[in-house]
């Protein structure tokens, strides 16, 4: 009982404290889709990565891989994979696509968003600008974006593109959220 209320007295002072970490990115953090020509420095590119291998997998599986584009025109390239929306990665100094081996079970979709979710929120720690962009469903010139994408970086066949996540210096500035962001009326207890 004294380890609960430990705890519980722990949570609350986390909760009520202006040292909350992930609310602080969760606030800051916003889609880029322009660029600086700012170089992000190897060490942050690393560090971003291991926070995406932490993210929770479907029975601990661990589906996701990852390649990380540096090079223009691949970038390009890449951009090229993708009909409408590919645009904002140009600029990029990295674009990571995210994959998801599927035979590794029915979950990939999910297990690639919290991968790229940690991404985003791991990229907002450094002040890199940073930007999802939607592959899966999507038309690219001559086949889907998936399989055009899967081409251009010889990536087996048993794996799915989920998305790209795009890195880069932020040349845009955006507001972070505030309180009076938060619709608290999408918030339900015990029923809808």
């Amino acid at each position: 009982m004294a380890d609960e209320n430990i705890m519980k007295t722990n949570q609350t002072t986390i909760a009520n404290s202006a040292d909350n970490k992930l609310l602080e990115l969760s606030l800051k953090r916003r889609s880029i889709r322009r660029y600086t020509d700012e170089v992000i420095d190897e060490n942050v590119i690393n560090n971003i990565m291991k926070v995406a291998l932490t993210a929770p997998s479907s029975f601990g599986h661990r589906p996701v891989e990852f390649v990380i584009v540096k090079d223009k025109e691949t970038i390009q390239k890449l951009a090229d994979c993708k009909s409408l929306g590919g645009s904002q990665i140009i600029g990029a100094d990295a674009v990571i696509v995210v994959m998801v081996n599927q035979d590794r079970g029915e979950f990939w979709i999910e297990d690639g968003a919290i991968a790229s979710s940690y991404i985003l929120l791991a990229a907002e720690q450094y002040n890199v600008g940073a930007c999802w962009v939607q592959i899966r469903n999507r038309r690219g010139l001559k086949k889907t974006s998936d399989e055009e994408i899967r081409d251009l970086l010889n990536i087996p066949d048993n794996y799915a593109v989920l998305n790209l996540v795009a890195l880069g210096g932020k040349g845009e500035q955006k507001k972070a959220y505030t309180e009076n962001d938060f619709d608290k009326n999408k918030i339900h207890y015990e029923k809808y």
